[in-house]
C-alpha cells in the first residue's frame, strides 16, 4: 500500500464499519428508518464533487423527524463524503500536475493566503453559511490540513445549518 495512505487504512475501515452498522441499524428500525437510512445515503453522496440539491431535503425530513436528527445524519453524512473526497483529491492531486496549475492560479493564491490564517474558522464559517464551501474545502485539500481538522470544521459548520434549515420543515 502506498506509504502516504496507510495512515488513513484504520480510520477508513472504521469508518466503513460504522456506516454499514449506523445503515442496518436504521433499517431496522421500520419505515421511518428507512427514511432517515435513505436521507443518509443521499447527504453522504450529495456532497461530494457532484453536488446535488440538499435544502429542499433537509426542510422535507424537518417536516416529519426532530431537527436534531435530521442534522446529525446530514451532517454525519456531510462527513462521510468530505473523507471519500479528501482520499479522491489527494489521491489525484498527487500526480503534481494539477495541483501545480491550481497554485498557480492567481485567485486561488488568494484563498489560500486567507485560508491559510484561520483555516478551522474558514470551514466552519463557510460550512454554516451561504458562502461558497468548494473552495475552501480545495484550499484544505490543496494545503493537506489535517484529516481530523477537517471533519470537525465541516461537522461544525454543517450540523447548525441543517438543523436551522430543518426546523423550517
Amino acid at each position: 500500500m502506498n506509504n502516504r495512505f496507510e495512515q488513513f487504512a484504520m480510520p477508513a475501515r472504521i469508518l466503513g464499519l460504522v456506516l454499514v452498522l449506523g445503515v442496518g441499524v436504521l433499517f431496522l428500525v421500520g419505515s421511518r428508518g428507512a427514511q432517515l437510512a435513505g436521507f443518509f445515503i443521499y447527504m453522504s453522496f450529495a456532497c461530494t464533487i457532484i453536488p446535488l440539491p440538499t435544502p429542499p431535503y433537509v426542510v422535507a425530513m424537518g417536516k416529519t423527524f426532530h431537527p436534531t436528527w435530521v442534522a446529525l445524519l446530514g451532517a454525519t453524512g456531510n462527513c462521510i463524503a468530505a473523507f471519500g473526497e479528501y482520499f479522491f483529491l489527494t489521491w489525484l492531486f498527487s500526480k503534481g500536475e494539477i495541483q501545480a496549475r491550481i497554485e498557480k492560479n492567481r485567485i486561488f493564491r488568494r484563498l489560500r493566503h486567507f485560508f491559510n490564517r484561520a483555516a478551522f474558522i474558514c470551514l466552519v464559517i463557510t460550512g454554516f453559511t451561504p458562502i461558497p464551501f468548494e473552495p475552501f474545502r480545495l484550499a484544505a485539500i490543496v494545503s493537506r490540513y489535517s484529516l481530523v481538522l477537517y471533519l470537525l470544521a465541516v461537522f461544525a459548520g454543517r450540523f447548525p445549518r441543517y438543523y436551522l434549515i430543518a426546523q423550517i420543515g
